[in-house]
């Protein structure tokens, strides 16, 4: 099918009545977003493991994890050797399981889940298992071929070559590798998989031309994927790991979001196993570049919101208001297993704890309303109100406080 067919398709995609609610399990800890703020932490020190000092910090949060910059300074020296940064992770959230355990209960203690990074789109040289996967002259087929032979090579900040998903053998690859390893880590009870369709969305193979990825061929890959995020989250399941998809699906009016097939078909798939859907840029003005501003990704999480989808969502502070119009734009949206971490990148000193974070908003009365000025919604403590444009916010509280 021509790849504006299905631009068409995406546009029109069904409302989330006619999909039907999701159906899958939630995840294995209980949700207290509405008695205190749902907020999570996604870091990195690239120096090492977290000091001490910094794991109070951590466990206000609800839900926390760490990033493939995790004691990245140790791996930039050692480029094409074998390093193991799935034992770095590992490490990072041992050290914060037995924080949890062995310092005295505090109100300012909410850690409920902890998550490692995982690569879903290209093997990553720094992690153990797929640099083996790729020196292995056996696997050439597993990973995608330019016409002229040559393996397509990611050579952003996560090198490494694009795994070929139309090749059987990579799902089984990553269900035998990657699932069976993070399941037998006993501190890990989510696990974050980048990129599951950013080379199908818009995206660039690199150095290699688009025709390895786009069209028929893409479509097939893309499919086959989705099959394997399927497959992984059954036996992550199984053992009470939730696996976080990062997607750019779902948002037709975004430029470098053309995917090759509707969020419909991409829900579907999933709409009866265990996972969290990740905004790595926000919801509707909060992304990182203007350029990017747009009402899609509100109406994208409105419709997730409907479906009962459960959600994680990093945005940027925005402007002088810093907190407030990402914090108004959840609050629009949130249901139960909801999440909305706050921040101006992935490392350590990007992460701060936002006062709007020691609000009690409380449960939402109902679903938001756009009226002539924009959007409103109303909680069991407060009212929020996000203009039409998306760019500005402000929350009143029923004490009579306002934020603005």
């Amino acid at each position: 099918m021509a790849l504006g067919i299905w631009f068409l398709v995406l546009e029109t995609a069904l409302p989330a009545w006619a999909l039907g609610p999701y159906k899958g399990p939630k995840p294995p800890w209980n949700y207290e977003g509405f008695s205190s703020f749902p907020a999570f932490y996604f870091g990195a020190n690239e120096s090492g493991l977290e000091n001490a000092s910094w794991l109070p910090f951590v466990a206000q949060h609800q839900v926390a994890g760490w990033g493939w910059q995790q004691n990245y300074h140790s791996v930039g020296s050692d480029r094409w050797q074998y390093f193991q940064q799935e034992v770095s992770l590992a490490q990072m959230a041992s050290r914060m399981a037995t924080y949890m355990e062995i310092t005295p209960p505090s109100p300012q203690k909410r850690l409920q889940a902890l998550f490692v990074y995982r690569h879903l789109e290209v093997a990553e040289w720094y992690f153990t298992t797929s640099a083996a996967a790729f020196h292995d002259p056996n696997n050439r087929d597993m990973f995608l071929h330019n016409k002229d032979g040559k393996i397509c090579w990611d050579n952003f900040d996560n090198s490494g070559p694009y795994w070929n998903f139309s090749n059987p053998r990579v799902s089984e690859w990553f269900l035998n590798e990657v699932a069976a390893e993070i399941i037998r880590e006993a501190n890990v009870q989510a696990v974050f998989f980048d990129e599951t369709d950013y080379l199908y969305c818009g995206g660039t193979a690199g150095n290699c031309s688009a025709d390895v990825h786009t069209g028929a061929e893409g479509l097939a890959q893309y499919r086959a994927k989705l099959q394997l995020l399927r497959s992984l989250a059954l036996k992550l399941n199984a053992k009470n790991v939730w696996p976080i998809y990062s997607s750019y699906n779902g948002y037709s009016d975004l430029p470098w979001r053309k995917c090759v097939m509707p969020f419909d078909e991409y829900y579907t798939t999933l709409q009866d196993v265990g996972w969290i859907r990740f905004y790595e840029f926000g919801i509707g003005a909060t992304s990182p570049s203007p350029s990017w501003d747009s009402q899609a990704t509100l109406a994208q999480a409105m419709r997730e919101s409907e479906l009962g989808l459960p959600v994680m969502v990093r945005a940027q502070p925005h402007g002088s208001s810093g907190a407030l119009l990402p914090l108004g734009l959840f609050l629009l949206v949130q249901t139960d297993f909801w999440y909305l971490g706050i921040s101006t990148g992935w490392l350590d000193e990007n992460w701060k704890w936002w006062s709007e974070y020691d609000k009690l908003y409380g449960r939402p009365l109902g679903p938001a309303e756009l009226l002539s000025d924009g959007w409103y919604r109303s909680f069991q403590r407060c009212k929020v109100f996000v203009s039409k444009d998306l760019s500005s916010a402000n929350i009143t509280f029923t004490d009579g406080l306002v934020i603005i």
